[in-house]
């Protein structure tokens, strides 16, 4: 008999149309297997979209139930996860309240909204001088919200905000050879830039187009001191217009104050701003003959598709997805970029195992990421809108961000690699944060100058304010 396509079938054993839309739904315009790509959750949230009925005897979508296996172990390791998240929530709140509400998403998202952004705005934080005075044509919250740590040592834990310079060492690259069969990987052995600031703002929305818009194209002026290991006869090699490789790269994390169903639109949120400078000797490996692997990856990051400082935020090139091959698994393609943090801490901060598990690991940047560069080629701005992670992460960054006092996270950035050519990655840039709170620590950078201080004298907000606990309002 002839074969019955799967709608068929099911309307045989009395499914109801209304449930065969949801599960078989399918855009006429598309060939038969194509798989939905506009979920939510994400392409891999259903595997059930890899089943779509196809004419018997036709082999050319046999690709996509290959593909069975590898979603439903997604959803094995997401479910995991869940499981682990409420649990831990459940234990947390000590009640016998039902496991719908511990895994409940984001409760009432506006409202929630609401409570973050009026307790943020009653935690105004005077900003601290701490910038050179001969920085006075940057804006003034350059260097002026986060203090700099510059002892040896990691300061106490719950002591902050602190930011201090990483050393490009002890975050997990990859490494050859044969990582695509071997996945082996090995720590990170330095960076192409250090870190010059760190600072923590807001506005009425959400903060982006940072040098280019909010510092209107003003840089810091190149660092005239150097270590040992970056000068070549005693004299710093300094960066000039026929670098091919921009001198300071700004890196934007957007946080939004709520999780939210859609991402928190319509939250302005925060924005932890940090700004690198090139190393001399990234300048020097850049004029050899042969770069480094990883130099040449950010050569190539840096020619390929960016927005313009005047660019609209629609415009393709700005979305580092636009630097995606659709038909590769995006762990399998160099040259995307990648962010790691790797809380150094983990001891001290009551989180549930699953975060242990991904402590250190590194995060692929498409969808959620944007892309600017100075038409003059000196620098390069990359902006990190968490708005765009699963709604699983950012549900737990609201629900226990007021673990974040306590936490001291050594972040690195860097372009992927994947081929032996490609190897070792190394670290774009990297540096540490200690003891931030993201309600708390971003100063407004609305107006010209900074907020007025409440009262005569204040001082900065205490440890115990810092340390509120506001995982209600999520």
């Amino acid at each position: 008999s002839a074969p019955r396509s799967g709608a068929a079938a099911a309307v045989s054993m009395g499914v109801s149309s209304s449930v065969l839309d949801t599960c078989l739904i399918r855009d006429r315009s598309r060939s038969c297997c194509d798989l939905d790509q506009g979920s939510l959750f994400g392409e891999d949230a259903f595997y059930r979209d890899a089943f779509y009925d196809c004419e018997e005897g036709n082999r050319s979508h046999d690709a996509h139930f290959a593909k069975a296996r590898e979603q439903a172990w997604l959803k094995m390791r997401k479910g995991s996860m869940l499981a682990n998240y409420a649990t831990f929530e459940l234990k947390r709140k000590a009640s016998v309240a039902p496991v719908a509400d511990a895994l409940k998403v984001c409760g009432q998202p506006r409202d929630a909204l609401k409570n973050a952004e009026d307790l943020a705005r009653t935690m105004v934080r005077s900003p601290s001088k701490l910038r050179d005075s001969d920085d006075s044509r940057l804006p003034w919250w350059i260097g002026n919200t986060i203090e700099e740590w510059t002892s040896t040592e990691l300061p106490d834990t719950g002591a902050g905000p602190y930011w201090s310079k990483g050393k490009g060492q002890d975050l997990k690259v990859r490494c050859g050879p044969n990582y695509r069969k071997t996945g082996t990987k090995t720590d990170s052995n330095g960076a192409m830039y250090h870190a010059l600031s760190c600072d923590a703002i807001k506005d009425m929305g959400k903060v982006e187009n940072i040098i280019g818009g909010i510092m209107k194209g003003k840089l810091p002026k190149q660092p005239s001191n150097c270590g040992e290991s970056e000068c070549a006869g005693g004299n710093a090699l300094q960066w000039s217009k026929d670098c091919p490789l921009p001198r300071v790269i700004c890196i934007n994390m957007m946080l939004p104050f709520s999780a939210g169903l859609f991402g928190g639109r319509g939250d302005g949120g925060c924005s932890f701003v940090g700004l690198f400078h090139i190393t001399p000797e990234t300048i020097k490996a850049m004029k050899s003959p042969s770069p480094p692997p990883a130099v040449r990856l950010f050569k190539d990051f840096w020619d390929g598709p960016a927005g313009h400082p005047a660019s609209d935020q629609k415009d393709p090139d700005r979305c580092l997805i636009k630097r995606v091959n659709t038909k590769v698994k995006k762990d399998q393609q160099a040259g995307l970029f990648k962010a790691i943090a790797h809380c150094v801490n983990p001891e001290d901060v009551n989180v549930p195992d699953m975060f242990h598990t991904y402590n250190g690991k590194p995060c692929l940047i498409t969808k959620c990421g944007y892309v600017i560069k100075d038409p003059n080629h000196e620098w390069l701005e990359i902006g990190i809108d968490v708005r765009g992670f699963n709604i699983l992460a950012r549900k737990m960054l609201c629900s226990f961000r007021q673990c974040l006092p306590q936490t001291k996270i050594h972040y690195g950035f860097l372009v992927q690699g994947i081929e032996d050519e490609d190897m070792p990655e190394a670290l774009l840039c990297d540096m540490y944060v200690h003891g931030i709170n993201m309600l708390v620590d971003p100063v407004s950078i609305s107006g010209e100058g900074p907020p007025a201080v409440a009262a005569a004298g204040a001082e900065e907000t205490p440890t115990a304010d810092r340390s509120f606990s506001a995982s209600s309002t999520a």
